[in-house]
């Protein structure tokens, strides 16, 4: 196998793996590596993507099919990560970059911090809890509220992931808390609208990326992939909703506010 041609297959993995890692579309997966290939001079670029695979082919000089498998982890939400492979992409796409060069870059991008540090995303999630909390009506003190809740159960994701507790153990607790917390204040001091606080902090917690991937994927005709994103949201929306039930019979216990 000439290693000329091998060295190919790096770059183009990496790529779509990044995509795929940071929230990506999985048609974007292909469409990324489709054109990449061709930049290189390579024939017959073939990708196929799923949530947690992707599989690469492409012909060498010599006439041969050289394929690769590569098993996709779930990682984090970072879209700009994305954006990033997408410009270091067109720079192929336009000779501006080789493959030595681009796998560089794209090995730079896989280890650069997210724009949003950790310190600053239960400061996201207050902001867009309060926001919505607003929306539905809700008065000052109940955006105050639901701003807390929602970072206090940001940190606790935070700190769950880092005990490797899981994600769906993390989203779980955190509903549960997101609806207790305002029903027990509001039954110990009395102030806070419950519905208005609960429904603006759960938002963070709903899965609306992946949601919109499942709709974009099955529109396209990408079924499996599809399917595998809108199972993930449901599953997702149940726990969310779960969480908030397990609360509510808790309240029903102590005999307070249900939502």
């Amino acid at each position: 196998m000439p290693v000329g041609e091998s060295r190919y297959m790096e770059p183009l993995q990496l790529a779509g793996r990044l995509i795929m890692e940071n929230g990506g579309e999985t048609y974007r997966v292909e469409e990324t590596i489709t054109r990449m290939g061709k930049a290189f001079g390579l024939e017959k670029v073939e990708s196929f993507a799923v949530p947690s695979g992707l599989f690469i082919s492409y012909r060498r000089q010599d006439g041969d099919m050289e394929t690769s498998v590569a098993r996709v982890r779930k990682g984090s939400r970072n879209l700009s990560r994305v954006n990033a492979v997408n410009a270091v992409s067109r720079r192929v796409e336009q000779g501006e970059m080789n493959c030595e060069e681009t796998l560089a870059r794209l090995k730079e991008i896989e280890h650069e911090p997210p724009c949003v540090g950790s310190a600053m995303l239960p400061w996201a999630a207050a902001a867009s809890a309060a926001g919505f909390t607003g929306m539905f009506g809700g008065s000052v003190v109940d955006m105050l509220i639901s701003g807390g809740v929602a970072a206090l159960v940001q940190l606790l994701t935070q700190w769950m992931g880092k005990q490797s507790l899981g994600e769906l153990m993390a989203t779980l607790t955190g509903s549960m808390l997101t609806a207790l917390i305002p029903m027990l204040v509001q039954l110990l001091a009395g102030i806070g609208a419950v519905e208005s606080i609960v429904g603006g902090a759960l938002m963070p917690l709903l899965p609306g990326l992946a949601m919109t991937n499942a709709v974009q994927d099955a529109m396209r005709g990408d079924m499996v992939s599809g399917l595998s994103h809108g199972l993930s949201a449901v599953l997702t929306a149940v726990l969310v909703a779960g969480g908030a039930l397990v609360a509510s019979a808790i309240m029903r216990l102590l005999g307070g506010a249900l939502l």
